[in-house]
């Protein structure tokens, strides 16, 4: 009786685990959709940062057309997640362009909005990592072996 009672509670704990994680995947995907397509079709004006050095980055970042490709990797990124497809590549996928943000926000702006910002971006994207962890074991290998074309043969279902 007492491993069908565990049973139940982890499957309990298993089912508020993936809604917690599909809640946060899809504020997430929601994001990095509205704030990347912002760039393109104006909703919103581009926040210029709260600090000189956070503004002179973003200038920056926009001068060079770097911007623009940070936006491209959002809407992508957002898209994947919100059509569930692609899930664990789409997360390391953001990876990068959450690092970018949290830092902006956390060492360069120092506000209460970049504080929660920062935060809140980090642990969103841990969570989903954590969420779909399973998908990343065999890149976590200590010994992956010798590279060779057995990944691009199974692709087209070779052996």
């Amino acid at each position: 009786m007492s491993s069908v009672l565990l049973s139940d509670t982890a499957d309990r704990g298993d089912a508020t685990f993936r809604w917690i994680v599909l809640v946060v995947q899809t504020f997430f995907g929601s994001w990095f959709l509205v704030h990347g397509l912002n760039y393109f079709v104006t909703f919103f004006r581009q926040p210029p940062g709260a600090s000189v050095l956070s503004h002179e980055l973003i200038g920056a970042l926009i001068a060079t057309g770097l911007f623009a490709w940070v936006k491209v990797v959002e809407v992508v990124v957002g898209i994947l997640l919100l059509a569930h497809r692609f899930v664990p590549l789409a997360i390391v996928a953001a990876l990068p362009v959450t690092l970018v943000i949290a830092y902006v926000n956390l060492a360069l702006n120092k506000d209460l909005f970049g504080l929660i910002t920062g935060t809140v971006i980090i642990a969103a994207n841990v969570l989903m990592a954590v969420g779909y962890l399973d998908s990343y074991r065999a890149m976590m290998r200590f010994d992956a072996g010798l590279p060779g074309l057995r990944g691009l043969r199974s692709l087209r279902g070779g052996a």
